[in-house]
C-alpha cells in the first residue's frame, strides 16, 4: 500500500513539476516573440526613417542643384551673342617641335577691345608645354562717344578650357580653369595641365557686368610661360 502511494505521489510530483516547467518555458516564449516583435517593429521603423530621410536629402540635393546650378549657370542669361576677338599671338610651326624650353614665354594677348556683351578670345598652348603657365592683367573702362574714359567699368571674366567652353555655349553646367566676377582691374594666374603631343585650346571670356550703363573697353596683356 505504502509502494503505491509512494508512486502515485512522485507521478503528482512530476506532473506539478512538468506544469510548472511548461508554464515558465511558455512565458519565456511569449517574451522572447514580444522582444523580437518589438526589435523587428523598431528595426522596420528605423529603415522607414532612414528612407525618408534620404528622399529628403536627395530632394533637398536636388532643389539645391537647381537653385544653385554650376559656377556658369547664369553667365549666359540674357545674352544670345558671343563675339570673337583674335588674339594676336599665333603659334609658329617650331612651337609644334620638340620639348618646351624651360623659362621661354610666349604672348597671348596684348590690344584693346570693346566688349558690349561677351566676349571671347581663344588661344591655343603648343604642344609639348610641360608646364604652362598664364599671366596676365587687364583693366576695363566704360566707353563714351567711341572712346574709353576714366570711369572703371565692370566685367566678369573666366578663362575655360575648350572643353568647358563647348559645355557653357551648349547651356551644360560648366567650372572655370579661373573666374573672376564684376572686376575692372584683375590679375591673373593659372597654372595649366601639360599639353603633351597635342596643341589645346582656351578661352578668356569677358562679359559686360552691365550692358544698359554703356559698352566697356578692355584693356589686356597675357603670356604664356613654360
Amino acid at each position: 500500500m505504502r509502494s503505491v502511494l509512494g508512486l502515485l505521489s512522485a507521478v503528482l510530483i512530476t506532473i506539478f513539476l512538468g506544469y510548472f516547467t511548461w508554464i515558465h518555458m511558455k512565458q519565456s516564449a511569449d517574451s522572447v516573440e514580444l522582444q523580437t516583435g518589438t526589435v523587428a517593429h523598431q528595426a522596420t521603423a528605423a529603415a522607414k526613417q532612414a528612407r525618408n530621410a534620404e528622399d529628403t536629402y536627395t530632394l533637398k540635393d536636388e532643389q539645391e542643384s537647381e537653385t544653385l546650378g554650376s559656377p556658369l549657370s547664369s553667365f549666359m542669361k540674357g545674352f544670345t551673342k558671343v563675339e570673337v576677338v583674335e588674339a594676336k599671338y599665333k603659334p609658329t610651326a617650331s612651337d609644334y617641335v620638340g620639348d618646351s624650353v624651360v623659362g621661354t614665354s610666349n604672348k597671348v594677348l596684348h590690344q584693346n577691345f570693346v566688349v558690349a556683351g561677351i566676349v571671347d578670345v581663344p588661344f591655343e598652348i603648343p604642344a609639348h608645354a610641360y608646364s604652362p603657365q598664364l599671366h596676365g592683367t587687364f583693366r576695363s573702362f566704360i566707353q563714351a562717344g567711341g572712346a574709353p574714359t576714366t570711369a572703371p567699368g565692370d566685367v566678369d571674366f573666366v578663362l575655360l578650357s575648350d572643353q568647358q567652353f563647348s559645355s557653357l555655349m551648349s547651356g551644360r553646367p560648366s567650372d572655370a580653369v579661373f573666374s573672376a566676377d564684376s572686376t575692372h582691374d584683375q590679375e591673373v594666374n593659372a597654372n595649366l595641365p601639360p599639353t603633351l603631343n597635342q596643341a589645346v585650346k582656351y578661352h578668356l571670356i569677358f562679359r559686360n557686368v552691365s550692358p544698359k550703363t554703356g559698352k566697356k573697353v578692355v584693356q589686356a596683356e597675357f603670356e604664356m610661360n613654360f
